[in-house]
C-alpha cells in the first residue's frame, strides 16, 4: 500500500475519548500532527445518554479552552441526595464553598462541542477510520485506511469498549458481565429540581436522577436506572407511560416528580479491563482499556484525567511521542487512581444490592456518617469530583 499521510500521533475512534485525546494531544504538542481516524461524524444521530462532568473534567476542559462551551450546555450539580429503599436516613452530599459538583451534559450536546473544537485546531486532520491491522515497526506503525496506509510515531486506540484494533492487536481483556442494563431516558419534571442529582438504590438496582438545562420551558432531568437485564428490557420496550408508573413507585419523596418520560433504551452493562493499556508505539485508553459500572458516574471523568496525564508525560519528554519509556511512565502515574476509581466503582452497587442485616445496618450508620460528619462528607465528594487524583497540566502554565 501506498502511504497517504505521515503524522506524528494517529488516535483511532469517532467517541468522545477519540475527540478528547485529539484535543488534548494538539494542544499539548502544537508542533506535531495529529490525525483523527474517525470517518464522517453522523449529524443529530439520536443518544438518549449524559455525562456528568466532575470537578477535575472541568478543570481539563477549561486547559483545553471548551469549558465555556460545555458550561453553556450544562446544568450544575449543586447537591446530591443519596438514599436508600425504605430507609429514613439520607445523606446530602452539597460540595464545599458553593461550587458545582458536577455538571450534566447530554452527550449530543458534548459531541458537537468537541467536534467543532477539533475543526479549529490547524494540527489535527480528520482521516477516514481504520481499516485493517496496524502493522509496528522500530520507528512507527502503519495503519491501514480505506486503500492507503497512514504513518504515525504513535497509535491511540479510543473505539470503545468493543475496540476492533485492540482484538486485531491480540490485547487480551477481562469481561464482566453485570448481568444488568441500564435503562437510560429523559422524564419531565413536575417543578424545578434546583441542581439536585438523586442517588437511589433500590431493590432491584441503583438509579439516578440527574438535573438537565431547561428546555422549551420544560424541567428536565436524566434518569439511569439499573435493573435486572429482563426488567429494564420489558421497560424498554413498553409503553412510556409503564416506565414512568415504575419510576413513580421507587422515587423518594424527596424528589421532584416526574410527570412524563420519553422513550427508554436499555444498555447492557459490562466491566472490560484490557491487560495491557501501553506498548512501544501504542496507547490503549477511554473505554477500550477500562470500562466501568456507571453508578458512580466515574467512567469518562477518568478517562479525561487518563487523557490529561498523557498530554502532560508527552509535553515534559519531549521527542519521540512512541519511545516507550515514556508511555511506560504514564502507564505507571495512571495505577493508582485507575485502580481507586475501579473498586469504588465496584464497591458501591455492591454494597446496596446486599440484602443481609448486618450490612443494611453498617450502610444506614454510613449514610448517617455523611449527613453528620463534615470530613467524611468531604473525602466522598471529593472522590466523586476526582480531586483525589493529582491534576495533569495539558499545557504549560505560560501558555494558559
Amino acid at each position: 500500500m501506498t502511504v497517504s499521510a505521515r503524522v506524528d500521533i494517529a488516535v483511532a475512534g469517532a467517541g468522545y475519548t477519540a475527540f478528547t485525546a485529539a484535543l488534548a494531544l494538539a494542544l499539548a504538542l502544537p508542533q506535531q500532527r495529529i490525525a483523527l481516524l474517525c470517518g464522517t461524524r453522523r449529524e443529530g444521530e439520536a443518544d438518549p445518554r449524559v455525562t456528568a462532568l466532575s470537578a477535575s473534567s472541568r478543570e481539563i476542559f477549561s486547559q483545553l479552552g471548551l469549558w465555556p462551551e460545555l458550561a453553556a450546555r450544562s446544568e450544575p450539580i449543586r447537591d446530591i441526595c443519596v438514599s436508600e429503599r425504605k430507609a429514613p436516613l439520607r445523606a446530602r452530599l452539597g460540595p464545599a464553598a458553593g461550587a458545582p459538583f458536577g455538571h450534566v451534559i447530554e452527550n449530543r450536546d458534548l459531541a458537537a462541542c468537541l467536534a467543532d473544537a477539533v475543526t479549529r485546531l490547524a494540527n489535527i486532520q480528520c482521516l477516514p477510520p481504520a481499516a485493517g491491522v496496524p502493522r509496528f515497526h522500530a520507528e512507527g506503525c502503519a495503519v491501514p485506511v480505506a486503500d492507503d496506509d497512514i504513518e504515525t510515531r504513535l497509535l491511540v486506540i479510543a473505539e470503545g469498549a468493543d475496540s476492533p484494533l485492540r482484538g486485531q492487536l491480540g490485547i487480551a481483556v477481562d469481561v464482566r458481565d453485570y448481568g444488568v442494563s441500564a435503562l437510560l431516558a429523559t422524564v419531565a419534571l413536575a417543578g424545578p429540581h434546583r441542581g439536585l442529582a438523586h442517588e437511589h438504590f433500590t431493590r432491584d438496582g441503583p438509579l439516578a436522577l440527574l438535573p438537565l438545562p431547561v428546555r422549551a420551558g420544560e424541567e428536565r432531568a436524566a434518569l439511569v436506572w439499573v435493573l435486572p437485564r429482563d426488567r429494564a428490557g420489558e421497560l424498554a420496550a413498553a409503553a412510556p407511560g409503564l416506565g414512568l408508573a415504575a419510576l413513580q413507585a421507587v422515587l423518594p419523596p424527596e424528589a421532584v416528580a416526574p410527570v412524563e418520560m420519553s422513550p427508554a433504551t436499555a444498555v447492557p452493562l459490562r466491566r472490560v479491563l484490557t491487560a495491557e493499556q501501553v506498548r512501544s508505539r501504542l496507547v490503549v485508553a477511554g473505554n477500550a482499556a477500562h470500562s466501568l459500572h456507571p453508578v458512580a458516574g466515574q467512567g469518562f471523568n477518568l478517562t479525561v484525567r487518563d487523557l490529561a496525564a498523557l498530554a502532560e508525560r508527552l509535553r515534559v519528554a519531549g521527542g519521540d511521542p512512541g519511545a516507550l519509556p515514556t508511555l511506560l511512565d504514564y502507564a505507571r502515574s495512571r495505577e493508582a487512581d485507575q485502580r481507586r476509581t475501579r473498586y469504588f466503582s465496584e464497591w458501591l452497587p455492591a454494597l446496596f444490592a446486599s440484602r443481609a442485616l448486618p450490612v443494611r445496618l453498617g450502610r444506614q450508620l454510613g449514610l448517617l456518617g455523611m449527613d453528620l460528619v463534615p470530613p467524611l462528607r468531604r473525602v466522598l465528594t471529593d472522590f466523586g469530583a476526582g480531586l483525589h487524583a493529582p491534576a495533569a497540566r495539558v499545557v504549560d502554565d505560560a501558555d494558559l
